[in-house]
């Protein structure tokens, strides 16, 4: 997998990933890891569609409105997911294939709220703080009890996120026409397992440099 600094000078987009654990019902965020991510060759026809044609009814709105996160179930909390190698390239078809697996499903999140809008390090003297920036935060947390293919997302059958990835979502109703931006898989060592008293949260940082 590429690291940030490629993935930033081949695309001239920067991604972090910081995974959270959310206490419930308070909403208290404790950070678990941070690490970077690798840009999809696809986050050009997203970035295309989105800056170049004039939003009209009807026509298709491609700003970054999803994340999938991936898990699998496991026979023990304290086993580790092998988690699958990936290139720029990748799209819907693997996501979609994960309908074969025994043990693995992904959650299909909305953005419930808008990014925040701040500044990327080192280019603080090119905008101005609460006015414009080139960086994008987004959040979501892990909700429901079902993936998207039906397998079962829950404590109890100790359901753990080894993957996830930033999705422009179209037409939220059709998952067919999901354009993937961004992915990161998790090392065994910061992999999450879903508890009773909490949700897994991810907050991605997107730098446009």
């Amino acid at each position: 997998m590429a690291t940030d600094k490629i993935s930033a000078s081949a695309s001239g987009v920067r991604g972090q990933v910081s995974l959270w654990r959310v206490a419930e019902p308070s909403g208290a965020r404790t950070l678990l890891h941070s690490q970077p991510n690798l840009i999809l060759y696809s986050w050009g026809h997203i970035a295309a569609r989105q800056l170049g044609f004039r939003r009209q009814a009807g026509r298709p709105d491609y700003h970054i409105s999803a994340m999938y996160l991936e898990f699998e179930n496991l026979a023990s909390p304290s086993s580790t997911v092998t988690v699958p190698t990936f290139t720029r390239e990748l799209g819907l078809d693997y996501f979609n294939e994960l309908i074969d697996s025994a043990t693995r499903d992904f959650l299909r999140v909305p953005m419930r709220l808008e990014p925040t809008l701040g500044i990327s390090s080192g280019f603080a003297p090119y905008f101005t703080d609460g006015v414009d920036g080139n960086q994008l935060t987004f959040f979501v947390q892990t909700s429901g009890v079902t993936g998207v293919h039906g397998k079962t997302f829950s404590h109890s059958v100790n359901s753990k996120i080894y993957a996830a990835t930033l999705v422009a979502a179209p037409v939220f109703s059709d998952r067919t026409q999901d354009v993937v931006f961004a992915r990161t898989t998790f090392s065994g060592a910061n992999q999450v397992t879903k508890e009773a008293s909490s949700q897994i949260g991810i907050t991605w940082d997107i730098a446009f440099e």
